[in-house]
């Protein structure tokens, strides 16, 4: 019965085994085919490839997955990875912050947990480090929407990494990979996505059949899922927005109906109304594969279709000086004007940009400077005051009640070596002690010294702080001595002292204090803000006003644990030799440091505006005079320098005079009230 029971419980902990290991493999190859699928981006120093748990963010709890390597491809571990998705305000409701920390999972792989507290745009930022190598990195991110796209501080690799042999590649963008394999499929988030005249015949006005076929990224035909195709015309896209000069709005854009078939491939028929260009917008969604966008442009009397999302990375769109309402995905010539398109970055897009042409600039006397890297260090510089060695002090009492009979340290600053007699006292009690002991020695003088009796009344004596050689001077004198001196244990200087010669003194009081000033202290007050740059032992000179041809060498020796609630400093010590006496208690100090920053992104001041517990950069985008006010978190000053921890990335041009007017118009044209 017990062998039964055995086996039967050996054969449930093996199903269970396999069990559990078939999961784990399935959630592992599941985990690694993500990544694989993930897009990749590029920066000087890193390749990074950011992918989603649950395949796009959602309200609520979020996994984010990201693989960071080096430019050959290698993992790198250990590394330091700090984001933040933000919500932007809107109206009377706060911006709103998901802090992004990744954690390293396994070599060059790490994970993260982040709240979105509601639907909507959440563009995430994103700073990496290792060593000396750092990366500032946005991206456009919102909930219920597949894949990131980035809008800074990197580049898509998606152009730069075949998918097989025999491609003709375009720049990539929008999270689209421009790749065109020798199929004729595009790669489109976690589809792939081909579009086909039927025989390759031209465009033409009228009627236009075509086929457009989608499978998975593992070449599987996908069937019944929801396939979109709006088509537009350049020419009306340009001239929509000019109704008002005359030009009458065109009609909106015309949906295609497609019909499925087998193989995963969808038909339909395009009217064209009349000769041109044309814009073919292809919408891809099924629940299990998220959302796809593809963008082609075509012409009548061709039968290519290019992507028309081939667009440099960092410019949202190309756009006529004179006819800012014309929008092209690629250079070009105004369709109303002629005159060439010019490129609008996607930082000139962004909410909050405004214009100031050259004229007013140089009536408010703007200037700009570089957000750069650079090595700097801090000088602080601490007010203190000397302080004798606490650890040196001695404190002179007694432990009976007493008279002080000759004073001979008696001024402070005496100078007392060690045996030195201090001062004489007078006690009943001690006298009594005496005598008590002269008696029992007389007494049991034939016992020996090793008497019990005996020792008792002598270590009565020796608790009474009665010197050795005292015990002895009794002894040969057979009688009291009526005032017994009382000996330095150290030498030093007296710093304090309470009595006089004649005045009482009650057991326990502190009659003199003594302090050794061949050391001392330099306690200096340091503001809360310094205390991270500070350390045990760091390095410091300390110079004294009335001392000014003198700097003393220094290592701060301890931090004290405590702030002051009123004055929001910390004192720290330092010891300094004194063995020539000029240094004296309670001189005051400077005390000098300079701390190594590192290498980090800097601002001169005058670029940063502080309003609150606000700061707000003002970035010059170049173009057309357009500047954008940027929040950034700061760090330390130095030297006429801020540094900038968030929101700034190295080599942007930012405003360092006539800040305060640029503000005032943001704010009038764009309403920004946060700051």
């Amino acid at each position: 019965m017990k062998q039964r029971l055995l086996v039967s419980i050996i054969i449930i902990l093996v199903v269970a085994l396999s069990y559990f290991s078939y999961v784990y493999r399935s959630s592992t190859d599941a985990f690694t085919q993500q990544m694989n699928d993930a897009k990749e981006y590029r920066t000087d120093d890193y390749h990074i490839a950011i992918a989603f748990k649950d395949d796009l963010p959602a309200v609520g709890n979020n996994t984010a997955i990201l693989r960071l390597r080096d430019t050959k491809g290698n993992p790198i571990p250990e590394a330091t990875i700090r984001g933040q998705a933000e919500m932007a305000a809107m109206g009377s409701m706060p911006s709103m912050r998901a802090p992004v920390v990744f954690n390293e999972v396994s070599p060059g792989l790490y994970t993260a947990e982040f709240d979105l507290a509601m639907r909507g745009e959440w563009p995430l930022k994103l700073q990496i480090s290792k060593d000396n190598k750092s990366a500032d990195l946005s991206f456009d991110m919102a909930t219920g929407r597949s894949g990131l796209t980035i809008s800074s501080g990197g580049v898509s690799m998606a152009g730069e990494m075949p998918v097989n042999d025999n491609q003709a590649t375009f720049p990539s963008t929008s999270g689209v990979d421009l790749s065109l394999n020798k199929q004729g499929f595009y790669t489109v988030g976690k589809y792939l996505i081909k579009v086909a005249l039927l025989e390759n015949a031209e465009l033409r006005q009228g009627d236009n059949p075509l086929i457009i076929t989608v499978q998975d990224r593992h070449n599987n035909a996908l069937n019944n899922i929801d396939v979109r195709l709006l088509v537009k015309s350049v020419l009306e896209q340009s001239m929509t927005n000019h109704s008002a000069e005359g030009t009458p709005a065109q009609d909106n854009p015309a949906l295609v109906t497609l019909l499925p078939s087998t193989d995963g491939r969808y038909h339909g028929t395009i009217v064209l109304p009349q000769a041109g260009d044309y814009d073919f917008a292809i919408d891809v969604s099924s629940e299990l594969l998220g959302h796809g966008d593809l963008i082609l442009t075509g012409k009548t009397g061709s039968s290519e279709l290019h992507a028309a999302t081939a667009t440099p990375a960092g410019i949202s769109h190309y756009t006529c000086s004179m006819h800012t309402s014309v929008r092209a995905a690629a250079p070009g010539s105004c369709p109303i004007c002629g005159m060439d398109l010019v490129p609008v970055s996607k930082q000139q897009t962004q909410p909050g940009v405004i214009s100031i042409d050259a004229r007013r600039r140089q009536l408010i006397g703007v200037k700009t400077a570089t957000a750069e890297y650079r090595e700097l260090s801090k000088s602080i510089t601490a007010v203190g005051r000397i302080a004798y060695d606490q650890h040196s002090a001695s404190e002179i009492n007694l432990k009976f009640d007493t008279w002080i009979g000759e004073l001979k340290a008696d001024f402070i600053g005496a100078r007392v070596e060690r045996g030195q007699v201090l001062f004489t006292v007078y006690s009943p009690e001690l006298l009594s002690a005496q005598q008590e002991y002269l008696e029992t020695r007389g007494r049991l003088a034939s016992r020996g010294s090793d008497d019990s009796l005996l020792k008792a009344a002598r270590s009565r004596l020796s608790l009474w702080n009665i010197s050795n050689a005292d015990i002895r001077a009794l002894e040969q004198r057979g009688t009291p001595i009526e005032f017994l001196p009382i000996y330095a244990e150290k030498s030093g200087v007296v710093v304090n002292k309470s009595i006089v010669s004649g005045s009482y003194a009650k057991a326990g009081s502190t009659l003199l204090q003594l302090a050794d000033l061949s050391n001392v202290w330099v306690e200096a007050e340091v503001y809360e803000a310094d205390l991270p740059l500070l350390e045990k032992g760091m390095s410091a000179t300390v110079s004294m006003q009335n001392l000014s041809d003198r700097e003393y060498n220094a290592n701060i020796d301890y931090i004290y644990p405590s702030v002051n609630p009123l004055t929001r400093t910390t004192r720290i010590r330092l010891i300094l030799d004194n063995s020539d006496g000029e240094l004296r208690p309670d001189m005051y100090a400077q005390v000098h440091f300079s701390r190594k920053l590192g290498k980090r992104l800097w601002v001169p001041d005058e670029a940063v505006m502080i309003a609150g517990e606000t700061r707000v950069v003002f970035v010059d985008l170049g173009s057309e005079g357009k500047i954008k006010p940027v929040l950034v978190n700061t760090g330390q000053r130095t030297k006429g320098w801020i540094e900038i921890t968030e929101g700034l990335s190295g080599g942007e041009q930012v405003i360092t005079s006539g800040n305060f007017l640029i503000a005032a118009e943001a704010k009038l044209k764009t309403g920004i009230a946060q700051w």
